[in-house]
């Protein structure tokens, strides 16, 4: 029997767990609010602290966990207070499972629209990036088995920030290319429980996935489409000057996944 402990459960891990029960998998949470998904097993606490005893076979550990604002500190209890946490408790475990780490493709510094894969360096420029940097490289030298998991920018419904940019009428104008990275965020929770599946059939696990979509974009491009399709007319010009990469998912590609929206026009005329 599979078992995950999940550790987070807010939009994404919500629907992480809903796609793992889906596939027969048994689902124990952890979090420091009581709301719990039917069929959850909840565990209320705080995973900065020493986990509890927990009396199922847990196969994979899912560290899934939102910092609760920008700052470093946030993003050090986040991804290494936890992680500290989760190795003691690892540790301790008869049962050797594999650990996932959600971290970000923002761990890639490139910043002149390079393509970037798992194998691209990680030298980040953002001191929060440098922790998620910091975190991976915590488990990467561990000796626990472990995949780091690197989400590009979340969309769906409530994660809307490109809609209202759109509704804002700004006519976007970039002197210099500025793409954008993106992926559905059920997409992302059904690449995440794709993978785990993978590995619980003994297929070959690599220790870092992109999980994005299969169309890098430029952002004025994003908008423009909105635009039209939301019958808006852009009347303030709005000067985009910052840097960016493309990111590949032709690893995630290669296990077979399938996207239900392989590109921004499929994700947001979904939602539109």
């Amino acid at each position: 029997m599979s078992v995950m402990l999940l550790v987070g459960l807010g939009d994404l891990g919500g629907l992480i767990a809903t796609e793992a029960m889906q596939h027969g998998l048994t689902v124990v949470a952890m979090r420091r609010q009581p709301e719990s998904l039917p069929g959850v097993k909840l565990i209320q606490h705080d995973a900065t602290t020493p986990w509890p005893a927990i009396a199922e076979p847990i196969t994979d550990v899912v560290l899934c966990v939102a910092p609760d604002n920008r700052t470093d500190d946030a993003y050090r209890r986040a991804y290494l207070d936890i992680a500290e946490q989760a190795m003691s408790w690892l540790r301790q475990q008869p049962l050797k499972a594999h650990l996932w780490l959600v971290s970000s493709t923002s761990v890639y510094g490139q910043q002149e629209g390079e393509w970037v894969n798992e194998n691209s360096p990680r030298l980040p420029k953002r001191s929060t990036a440098r922790i998620l940097v910091a975190a991976e490289d915590f488990w990467l030298q561990s000796g626990q088995p472990c995949t780091m998991l690197r989400p590009a920018g979340l969309y769906g419904p409530g994660r809307e920030m490109l809609l209202e940019v759109a509704k804002d009428g700004r006519q976007i104008v970039e002197p210099h290319p500025v793409y954008t990275n993106r992926i559905e965020i059920s997409d992302c929770a059904r690449a995440i429980v794709h993978l785990l599946l993978r590995r619980q059939q003994g297929l070959v696990t690599e220790n870092a996935y992109n999980l994005a979509d299969l169309a890098p974009a430029r952002y004025c491009e994003v908008i423009d489409f909105l635009q039209q399709q939301l019958d808006i007319t852009a009347d303030k010009q709005h000067i985009v000057e910052r840097s960016s990469k493309r990111v590949s998912a032709g690893r995630l590609q290669q296990t077979g996944f399938n996207w239900h929206y392989p590109d921004y026009k499929t994700g947001y005329l979904h939602i539109l």
